[in-house]
């Protein structure tokens, strides 16, 4: 019994230390504008990648382990990407625009 309570107090007391940490105003976040993936789930093995800015982009998808599985690089605010060698599963998508950041859940079927 006295294990459960230690483990809900750790807990608290890590999740009030992060609430704390992202309260602060000085916290700038910097996302891309209108970013979207779809379709998702994907199931012809090819997924669009939209944002507001032409700037260049660079599309890293990571696998649930955290394995790098595809990155492709581009031009422009609309990408159609060839991802039929990538297994069926869950991923993690990243686009970075500049100093810019974004990330979404992938299923790929």
């Amino acid at each position: 019994m006295k294990k459960k309570y230690v483990l809900f107090f750790f807990i608290f007391i890590c999740f009030c230390g992060l609430s704390y940490g992202q309260s602060t105003s000085s916290i700038v976040e910097k996302k891309i504008k209108y970013f979207s993936v779809f379709p998702n789930p994907v199931r012809n093995g090819k997924l669009t990648i939209t944002t507001f800015n032409t700037v260049e982009k660079e599309v890293i998808i990571y696998n649930v382990l955290g394995k790098q599985v595809f990155s492709k690089k581009f031009t422009g605010n609309r990408k159609q990407l060839d991802i039929s060698q990538i297994n069926s599963g869950i991923y993690i998508v990243k686009v970075i625009e500049g100093d810019k950041v974004a990330t979404k859940k992938l299923v790929i079927k």
